[in-house]
């Protein structure tokens, strides 16, 4: 019987409830503590800047020729290119000349497939061939269009942009050259930085294309060869 009151005090006194703890902080540590908090916030690293995309807009105001230079189909392929503009960020030329890219001012396309399209609208607009068509649409051609790009670039010490591309027309039959020209051009920059970069390279290329528009409304076309 004794045994069994001892174990109900026992048990009374396990599950009485402990009495609650108060601490107590001392203003001058919260003072710390928020000090320690906002110099911790300073040293993290800031957001990167976001990326700018851009459009190539470089399909000049030409005059559909009267009667198309080449008969049936023209294929514009896409034009070769080397290094940094293979890529799709904004090319410029540093101060020692070398070539380098801006990490946040990127094309919407890479320069060789922008220019490629803007090519074969230019000459589809111009009426060169009864049809213009680019390799995608897998249309057999009798006529093409291959380039390359040698500069595409910013000079930002000058105030320039420069743009060099060779341009040939060749039968796609029997590859006798309609013609081969080498298209170069520097321009001013109206203003500073990659936005008014890119309005200059735009101008230039779509001046480049008038003039090989130009060229091959002159062009002799061969006899194609059986």
């Amino acid at each position: 019987m004794n045994s069994d009151k001892n174990n109900i005090a026992h048990a009374s006194v396990a599950l009485r409830p402990r009495p609650s703890v108060s601490i107590r902080v001392h203003p001058r540590h919260i003072f710390a503590s928020a000090v320690l908090a906002a110099a911790l916030a300073g040293c993290a690293s800031p957001a990167p800047p976001r990326d700018n995309f851009y459009r190539l807009e470089a399909v000049p105001q030409v005059r559909a020729l009267a009667r198309p230079v080449l008969p049936g189909v023209l294929e514009v392929s896409r034009l070769d290119v080397d290094g940094v503009l293979s890529e799709r960020g904004l090319a410029y030329q540093q101060t020692d000349g070398a070539l380098a890219r801006y990490p946040y001012d990127l094309w919407s396309d890479a320069p060789a497939t922008a220019l490629q399209q803007s090519l074969a609208e230019t000459l589809r607009d111009a009426h060169t061939a009864e049809q213009v068509v680019t390799p995608d649409l897998r249309v057999p051609p009798e006529w093409t269009v291959r380039g390359r790009l040698s500069r595409f670039e910013y000079v930002p010490a000058r105030g320039i942009v420069a743009v060099k591309l060779q341009l040939a027309v060749v039968s796609a039959r029997d590859g006798q050259l309609v013609l081969l020209q080498t298209y170069s051009d520097e321009r001013p920059v109206q203003g500073a930085g990659p936005e008014a970069a890119v309005a200059a390279l735009s101008r230039s290329a779509a001046g480049l294309f008038s003039r090989f528009v130009a060229d091959l409304s002159q062009a002799s076309v061969p006899v194609p060869r059986r």
